[in-house]
């Protein structure tokens, strides 16, 4: 998504001409999954997920890499938190075959691995690392700043998943949600008696709207059931 960040000049919007790649979304082809994003994903945007433990972050993301891997797309999956078996072993449950899966945590690897791939997921942002001496907090900025320009430079679809801590507070800063283009959170249905009832919440979406979606996690994965709420909150960049 090569889009002119350095453009100063005022100009009326009926000058301003749309690029393409704002109508060319990546779609998985499973309508449930696709109207989370506002009908597909915008190639080169950036986003997290947050949920707490068992919530199924992975499960989730690992459902919609397969998804949109068997739509063509070449879908990646860098482990810092699970080792390649372990996740090999929940992709057999959930029938998952064609994602790409590798541990690896080091920015300036997972950056150069975006450059031909059209989707990366970083599980987690917290547990990612570099070779250059740096601090933590010049590590999340340095982080963030490296992953989410290769995502726009590449076009590359990027997926922090982010842990939150027992008190279902973001570890970390804030600097990763407000820099990233859509935040989602995946949270126990509260309303619910069902131990397996989630709530999909769409918090944040410069190109599409935000949204609360009902759905179930079984052995099997996410079944994802009718919005329940929602507001249309649309923020393009020029």
């Amino acid at each position: 998504m090569k889009l002119n960040f350095e453009q100063t000049n005022f100009t009326a919007v009926n000058d301003i001409e749309i690029p393409d790649i704002f109508y060319n979304r990546m779609k998985s082809g499973v309508a449930d999954f696709d109207k989370l994003f506002g009908d597909g994903i915008l190639p080169g945007a950036s986003l997290t997920l947050t949920a707490q433990a068992g919530c199924g972050k992975t499960t989730f993301t690992l459902q919609l890499l397969e998804h949109l891997s068997q739509a063509g797309y070449d879908c990646l999956y860098a482990s810092g938190e699970e080792n390649c078996y372990q996740l090999a072993f929940t992709c057999k449950r959930l029938n998952v075959k064609a994602v790409k899966i590798a541990n690896v945590t080091d920015v300036d690897t997972i950056a150069e691995a975006m450059t031909d791939s059209d989707v990366m997921v970083v599980d987690s942002f917290q547990a990612l690392t570099t070779k250059n001496k740096l601090n933590s907090r010049e590590l999340e900025q340095y982080a963030i700043s490296t992953l989410c320009n290769k995502a726009k430079e590449s076009e590359c679809v990027l997926i922090f998943i982010m842990h939150l801590t027992k008190t279902g507070q973001l570890k970390g800063s804030t600097l990763v949600p407000h820099s990233v283009d859509m935040n989602m959170m995946i949270s126990h249905d509260i309303e619910s008696d069902d131990d397996t009832a989630r709530i999909i919440s769409v918090s944040k979406n410069r190109f599409g709207a935000c949204i609360d979606v009902q759905a179930t996690m079984g052995y099997k994965g996410f079944h994802i059931g009718e919005k329940v709420e929602g507001t249309k909150r649309a923020k393009s960049k020029k």
